[in-house]
C-alpha cells in the first residue's frame, strides 16, 4: 500500500512510524523543515515537501492508495484528495460536534464532560466528510486543551489512523458512516428499542 502524510508534530511523526508496517510512504507535506514529521521523514529518506500556508503549486505529486491528514490545519484540495484511492483526517472531537481548528478548545469551553475524536473521509467541506472511526474520552476536570489534547486526543488520533491503515491494507476498503447527532429532545438508539 502506498501512503502520504500531511501533518505535522508529535502525531503526524508518529503516524509516520506506523504507516510503515502497512506499506511505503511516498511523501509527507509539512509545515516548516523544522518540525518533527518533517525531521522523521528527512531521516527516513521519504520525500518532505513544505507547505507553510495553503497546498497550492504541489501538482505531480505520486499517486497513493491512502492520504492521510495528521494533525494538519491545510485544506486538501479536491486534486489532490483525486491523487489517492481514500484520503482521511482525524479530527479530535465527535463530529459533527466542533467542527474546525479550535475543536478541543471548543470541547472545553461548552463544558463537555465527555469528547472524542474522529477520522473521517476528506471531502470539500470542512470536517464534513463521512466516518470512518470515531473514539470517545472522558475530560477531567481542571483539563486545558493542551492537556487533553496531550493525555487523551493525540493518542488516541494515532490509535484511531493505525486502525485505518491496517483495516484498508488488510480489507481493501473502509466503511464509513454520515456523521450523525441527536438533536435536543431526538429519541436516542435505547429510547426506540423500549
Amino acid at each position: 500500500m502506498k501512503i502520504a502524510i500531511i501533518g505535522q508534530k508529535w502525531l503526524g511523526s508518529e503516524v509516520l512510524a506506523a504507516a510503515r508496517a502497512f506499506g511505503a510512504v511516498e511523501y509527507v507535506i509539512a509545515p516548516s523543515p523544522e518540525d518533527r514529521l518533517a525531521q522523521a521523514a528527512h531521516i527516513s529518506g521519504t520525500d518532505v515537501f513544505i507547505c507553510a500556508g495553503a497546498i497550492g503549486d504541489l501538482y505531480g505529486l505520486p499517486a497513493v492508495d491512502l492520504l492521510v491528514s495528521a494533525h494538519s490545519f491545510l485544506y486538501v484540495p479536491a486534486w489532490l484528495r483525486a491523487s489517492a484511492a481514500w484520503s482521511v483526517g482525524y479530527h479530535p472531537s465527535l463530529l459533527p460536534l466542533h467542527k474546525g481548528r479550535h475543536a478541543v478548545e471548543g470541547a472545553i469551553s461548552a463544558g463537555d464532560r465527555v469528547t472524542g475524536g474522529t477520522v473521517y473521509q476528506l471531502e470539500d467541506g470542512v470536517d464534513d466528510g463521512a466516518v470512518v472511526y470515531q473514539d470517545w474520552c472522558f475530560v477531567e476536570p481542571g483539563e486545558t486543551a493542551a492537556t487533553l489534547w496531550r493525555r487523551a486526543l493525540a493518542p488516541m488520533g494515532l490509535d484511531l489512523l493505525t486502525k485505518t491503515m491496517w483495516h484498508l491494507a488488510e480489507h481493501g476498503f473502509l466503511n464509513t458512516a454520515p456523521q450523525a447527532c441527536l438533536k435536543p429532545g431526538a429519541a436516542g438508539p435505547a429510547d426506540r428499542a423500549a
